[in-house]
């Protein structure tokens, strides 16, 4: 959603994804010049105008720039502390402020918005103008009476990605009528759950409560056009479905004067939209589906039954406990897919994961394909939906000793065995690997890290004097998931598309 943001906003926000994500923490002008193809002026240009707008939220540590020696400072491991630097570009943008103004319907003219804001009528124009053709790959339209017009739950959604964005840890920018609507009624509503709802699932009904509030007072009503419910009509639902459902609809009818034929079709976009971010689990309601969204949830447990076994060659990979467990993790990302599958959704850095765990993330961009190829989902959607979850749920559930091949690491440290045991609990302690240590068989070892230079020995080798640094650790756990890879694809036939640095 950054491109809500002016340009020169955008790019000094990509100068600081560019530095947070440099091993060292002095990053040479000359260096970001060559990468980021910038010019010395733009550099140090944006250099010191980011450094200034972090100096202004007291953030100044986390990214310094130094004009005289032409370099940056940077604090490493601190990126998501920039939300409020996001937040605070999103309010300078004069799109933002349009588009939130045709969402609470606050102007009537061009020349209204452009009074309201100081700017100039054709200015204002232009920008309309701009946002129109932002707004298309959204559906969303824009239209003579200046309201937002197309499938109403893409309408939500996007200004939902909007909050769920750059507002979770900050104010909400709705009206305080739609805030205190969403409070109350999530406060009357979640007391049908039998079981605790944790305050993260709360902020984001209260963000979707709060939205739907705007648009509901402004006469625009979900229908089922809009969203194919996640629950079959016909089914018998449970009681604490039932319940939620009627106490909805009353609320929607006593305190908006919505019809019933209305309010019941809010309430179940409502309750749709609560299963997609994990109100309620598999094992309870996905009779209740749906035969459509059962039969795509059946093919794509199908093929990950299908596709872990060949992609790893472990035909007795899946058991009935890991798949048991598999489908449970996932089944909240999956309804996402059916419901709220959208270009809006971030897209994953799938170079980052290739880069940190390139053998998993390797097999969930399989996953995505054949699930691709036999459904009629694009790649993309896929991607955007899935891989985040797919792709960390495949590390924490598969067995790494049953998908990775072992590594055996010597670790030999003349008169400082201390420093040996702390690599062991570092290394031990290194999630995507199957490592096994040894302290006296190095012409065995697919590595050794030593204290001394081993020149005679035919395994690869580190060289470690001392307590190790960051920048050490992270090229020792490169090191072992290069082995890991070449390993596997010696094993596996299978190519993992990684370059080591």
């Amino acid at each position: 959603m950054d491109w809500l943001l002016q340009k020169k906003e955008r790019d000094k926000l990509t100068l600081k994804n560019y530095l947070m994500m440099q091993p060292l923490p002095m990053v040479p002008i000359k260096l970001v010049i060559n990468d980021l193809g910038w010019s010395k002026y733009l550099v140090m240009n944006y250099g010191q105008a980011l450094a200034d707008d972090l100096a202004q939220l007291d953030q100044h540590e986390l990214v310094s720039f130094d004009g005289t020696r032409q370099h940056f400072i940077v604090r490493p491991g601190h990126s998501m502390l920039f939300d409020e630097l996001r937040l605070q570009y999103l309010n300078r943008a004069p799109k933002y402020h349009l588009l939130m103004a045709l969402l609470f319907g606050t102007f009537e003219t061009v020349a209204d918005f452009a009074v309201q804001h100081d700017f100039s009528t054709p200015y204002v124009r232009e920008l309309l103008q701009e946002l129109q053709q932002d707004l298309q790959p959204y559906h969303i339209q824009i239209n003579e009476a200046f309201v937002l017009t197309g499938n109403e739950k893409e309408i939500r959604y996007f200004f939902f990605r909007i909050l769920f964005d750059y507002y979770t840890r900050q104010s909400n920018p709705l009206p305080t009528a739609a805030i205190e609507w969403a409070q109350t009624t999530w406060a009357y509503l979640k007391t049908t759950s039998p079981k605790p709802i944790s305050p993260a699932i709360g902020l984001i009904v209260e963000f979707q409560l709060g939205i739907g509030y705007v648009r509901m007072t402004h006469q625009h009503i979900i229908t089922p056009a809009d969203s194919a419910p996640v629950l079959d009509e016909a089914a018998d639902l449970p009681a604490t479905t039932r319940l939620f459902l009627n106490r909805m609809r009353q609320h929607l009818t006593s305190s908006l004067g919505l019809s019933d034929t209305a309010a019941g079709y809010e309430a179940r976009f409502a309750l749709s939209a609560l299963y997609a971010f994990g109100f309620a689990r598999k094992e309870h309601f996905e009779t209740y589906m749906p035969i459509e969204t059962r039969l795509l949830f059946s093919v794509i447990s199908d093929i990950i039954a299908r596709e872990l076994p060949a992609f790893f060659g472990n035909a007795y990979l899946m058991t009935h406990k890991l798949i048991d467990a598999i489908r449970h993790d996932l089944y909240t990302t999956n309804l996402r897919l059916v419901y709220f599958h959208s270009a809006l959704r971030p897209e994953p850095n799938v170079d980052e994961a290739i880069s940190q765990f390139p053998v998993y993330a390797q097999l969930t961009q399989h996953l995505m394909q054949a699930i691709a190829t036999e459904t009629s989902i694009s790649h993309d959607t896929l991607q955007n939906t899935l891989f985040e979850d797919y792709f960390n749920t495949f590390i924490t559930r598969l067995p790494q000793e049953e998908v990775l091949p072992i590594i055996t690491v010597d670790l030999e440290f003349v008169d400082n065995a201390a420093l040996g045991r702390r690599l062991a609990q570092l290394m031990t302690n290194m999630p995507g690997l199957n490592i096994i240590l040894s302290f006296d068989t190095p012409d065995s070892a697919d590595l050794v890290i030593s204290n001394t230079h081993l020149s005679g020995s035919e395994r690869r080798h580190l060289y470690l004097k001392a307590s190790p640094t960051l920048a050490e650790i992270e090229e020792i756990r490169q090191v072992l998931h290069q082995i890991t890879v070449q390993k596997f694809e010696r094993f596996t036939g299978q190519t993992i598309p990684v370059h080591f640095s």
